[in-house]
């Protein structure tokens, strides 16, 4: 299932420290912790003794263990979204329940309109529209992989290819203009032209950050995803078996093991996918996929971890009619250290192993491509009082090697990046508007590109680029609210990724190519979020708006070669888009509701510049939680959008694809049995079957899911 060679390296990395761990306390203390208001509960709390000397957090059930000594009195309960609760110690009780109230909203406190404790976007990002969604949630189990819980976010439209490909844009960015992350390590896509987000299976996955706009890490971005891997410091186990129409189906399969010091997180899934042409006999398109996880976590103190994580996708997709396949292989392999100091500040150092390889058969061009990437950087953050400072960089070596036809690419990429954060954040302190933020970011970026082999299609370059933003914010806490606005300013730039550069070469050879100029960015934004704060409000309110503008200089425009997978991009001048982002959601409502809507609008100088992005997106949903039983229905709408592709001759074809309505329909329930969680769970997309047609290919068609589920905690 694994690379044995880097299987033994991490097993013998995870024996060597449990070695290490000794067992400081003389007794173990056992519980679960539960919301006082829905008695639902709690995953993540962190509970540490007075002492401080030992510390663990809660699984998914709510449940943990301690380890403590004679010298711990009290025990403390520490979550972002409920109060402070401190015990004492009662070893005659072999199992303790413990209830914590949920937090009213203080002045400093922002983090629930979407902000959280685990992932990387969590502190000062109000700026930004920020989503953090839980992928283990049993409601999400009749989606297969990471780009169907996506679908659903404000300005993310996921765009499914017929070979199975996801690709997520927002905010009419490209690929190259978003960033993706693995717990906050930059992922490399830089050899491909698209990063597959249906490569990551949800079993893997503890959250999934969205973050829409630039942060500071990647100034330039038009958003960030950031994939935070499951890693429970406790035992449990999951499967999960999917069948679905057009002979869909996945399996996945997770096994934790741990305590309070050590963890150990395995699993493996499997899919399969079905398209067809539209009148054409024999013509099955078939995708299949398969997906190796292992993370491993050693917590020796409260505040220092270390990580090692690896992930493993391989896919191949087969088209019979065009006699297409692809067959590619993605690995990324991660250590990092996180230490924490309230004295000196916190840090994570990181390094990280990327691979991505495959062959390509597309028409009668047939290519192979080896791409790899070694990744450090560190992180550090320092607070003090209202005053602080934030330190990012980042130094990536790429080697890629590409072969069709006879024509070899050969080139290294070396990638130095760095940023800084000066600001201040202060708390409330008197009635009315005051400010909150003031932030300056800055960031600088050297990339140099130096050619392996003698080919006359591969030079050596040198880019230098920099960027700067600015962030005002205030904010007014009235009886049973908080109302925060905010405002950004900034400017970036970013160099062709090398398959952008060098794609020319497996071009037809009637369509030429120049040189790629470095596409140029001002981003603006304004925006208004509002959340109740009443503790015994009901329902409980959130709403945000926003407004965008990005003014492109030498935008960089991809072109689909026809009825092909193939992307050829091109500078296509200067290119504006600007757009709307509402969001507003009321939850239990009758105790038993959940509503949210959400839309985006854009305007664009020019929509050939910005392919496959519709003129607006609306999402609606209600959700019923009815106990063990839950459903959500969802209607969405997309407005109409254009692609434009180079025919067998050379020419170019815009095609029209008409505006896009459909609903979905989500049904599950839960059998609680002992320690065992069974699930059911149906899915119904497209019900309304409003399907269209593009390239000879039924696209958006109806499609329905079952799913059957087993989780031990």
């Amino acid at each position: 299932m694994f690379n044995i060679p880097l299987v033994n390296r991490l097993s013998f990395l995870f024996f060597y420290l449990m070695s290490f761990q000794e067992l400081l306390g003389d007794s173990l203390f056992t519980g679960i912790v539960l919301s006082s208001k829905t008695k639902q509960p709690i995953s993540n709390v962190n509970i540490y003794t007075n002492q401080k000397s030992k510390g663990t957090s809660t699984n998914i059930a709510g449940e943990f263990s301690l380890q403590i000594s004679n010298s711990d009195t009290l025990i403390v309960y520490e979550h972002v979204g409920f109060e402070i609760l401190s015990q004492s110690i009662q070893l005659e009780s072999k199992k303790i329940t413990v209830y914590l109230d949920p937090k009213v909203i203080s002045f400093s406190e922002l983090k629930v309109i979407g902000e959280n404790e685990t992932g990387k976007f969590k502190n000062l990002e109000t700026k930004n529209m920020v989503s953090d969604i839980a992928v283990k949630d049993f409601s999400f189990r009749t989606y297969s992989d990471i780009g169907d819980v996506l679908m659903n976010e404000e300005s993310v439209l996921i765009d499914e290819s017929s070979r199975g490909v996801k690709v997520v844009s927002i905010r009419g960015a490209k690929q190259e203009e978003m960033s993706f992350m693995y717990d906050g390590v930059p992922i490399y896509h830089n050899g491909r032209s698209v990063m597959d987000v249906s490569m990551f299976d949800i079993g893997s996955m503890d959250q999934v950050e969205v973050l829409r706009g630039g942060n500071e890490m990647f100034p330039g971005s038009s958003g960030s995803i950031n994939f935070v891997p499951s890693i429970n410091y406790g035992n449990s186990m999951s499967l999960y078996q999917r069948f679905g129409t057009y002979n869909t189906g996945n399996f996945n399969g997770g096994l934790s093991l741990g305590n309070d010091f050590l963890s150990l997180n395995i699993g493996s899934g499997k899919s399969k996918s079905v398209q067809y042409y539209e009148d054409i006999i024999d013509s099955d398109i078939i995708q299949s996929s398969n997906n190796n996880y292992i993370n491993i976590g050693y917590r020796p103190a409260v505040d220092l971890e270390l990580k090692l994580s690896h992930i493993k996708n391989t896919r191949a997709f087969k088209n019979y009619y065009s006699l297409d396949s692809i067959n590619s292989n993605n690995e990324i392999s991660t250590f990092k250290i996180e230490k924490g100091s309230k004295k000196y500040g916190s840090i994570e150092l990181y390094f990280s192993d990327q691979i991505s390889s495959g062959e390509d058969k597309i028409s009668i061009f047939q290519s192979n491509r080896n791409d790899k990437r070694l990744l450090t950087g560190l992180h550090y953050k320092f607070y003090h009082n209202n005053v602080f400072f934030r330190l990012n960089t980042k130094h990536s070596k790429a080697s890629s090697n590409w072969e069709q036809d006879g024509i070899e690419l050969s080139i290294d990429r070396k990638d130095i990046a760095f940023s800084s954060v000066f600001g201040v954040s202060q708390k409330k302190s008197k009635p009315g508007f005051e400010m909150k933020d003031f932030i300056l970011s800055i960031n600088v970026n050297n990339i140099e590109d130096i050619k392996n082999n003698e080919s006359d299609l591969v030079y050596n370059a040198n880019w230098e680029n920099s960027g700067v933003n600015f962030l005002f914010s205030a904010w007014e806490h009235l009886d049973n609210s908080i109302i925060y606005v905010y405002s950004n300013v900034g400017n970036s730039f970013r160099t062709p990724s090398i398959s952008e550069r060098y794609s020319h070469a497996f071009r037809p050879a009637d369509w030429v190519s120049d040189s790629l100029l470095v596409e140029s960015k001002m981003m603006r934004e304004v925006g208004i979020k509002i959340t109740s704060t009443g503790k015994k409000l009901a329902p409980h309110f959130q709403g945000s708006m926003s407004y965008f503008s990005y003014m492109y200089k030498n935008k960089i425009k991809s072109i689909q070669y026809s009825a092909s997978s193939m992307l050829f991009p091109l500078n296509n001048g200067d290119a504006n888009i600007s757009g709307v982002e509402l969001n507003a959601e009321l939850s239990d409502v009758a105790k038993i509701f959940n509503f949210r809507s959400i839309y985006s609008a854009f305007t664009y100088s020019d929509q050939l510049s910005f392919p496959m992005q519709p003129l607006n997106m609306l999402r609606n949903s209600i959700e019923f939680n009815l106990g063990s039983f839950k459903a959500k229905v969802t209607f969405k709408s997309e407005g109409s959008r254009v692609l434009t592709t180079i025919g067998e001759e050379g020419l170019l074809e815009n095609n029209y694809l008409d505006k896009y309505q459909s609903y979905d329909v989500h049904g599950s329930y839960i059998l609680n049995y002992r320690d065992f969680d069974i699930s059911v769970a149906i899915f119904g997309q497209n019900i309304g079957d409003n399907s269209q047609v593009l390239d000879g290919i039924s696209i958006f068609d109806k499609r329905i899911y079952l799913s059957l589920g087993l989780q031990w905690n």
